[in-house]
């Protein structure tokens, strides 16, 4: 089963390398007419869809926070189903410079 993993990208970016992740590992079938790529800009469309309410909605990440996304999925017939299931969201928290900063000049001055 195929498996589509975005690297590590700003969440102000992911739902632009997701979609070419996806465009990217399926351009063979692409080309062999195997699926539209009409498919695959809908599928990677619900996908960032349920990410964004995840990411956005529910946890409140900011834009500059950085995120991995993984996910299966199975091509079938000409079409794509994930399986929602597998999906593994990690994010890392951007920290204010200016905290980092005073956290410096803090430990240093002890």
């Amino acid at each position: 089963m195929p498996s589509l993993s975005t690297g590590l990208v700003i969440a102000g970016a992911y739902a632009d390398k997701l979609r070419r992740t996806l465009f990217a590992q399926l351009s063979n079938q692409i080309k062999e007419g195997r699926i539209e790529s009409s498919e695959v800009a809908r599928a990677a469309a619900e996908i960032n869809q349920l990410i964004y309410n995840i990411l956005v909605d529910a946890l409140k990440i900011d834009k500059g926070d950085v995120v991995r996304i993984r996910i299966d999925y199975e091509v079938s017939d000409g079409k794509i189903s994930w399986k929602k299931d597998t999906l593994n969201l990690e994010i890392f928290k951007r920290v204010d410079e200016d905290k980092i900063k005073q956290t410096i000049q803090e430990i240093i001055k002890s």
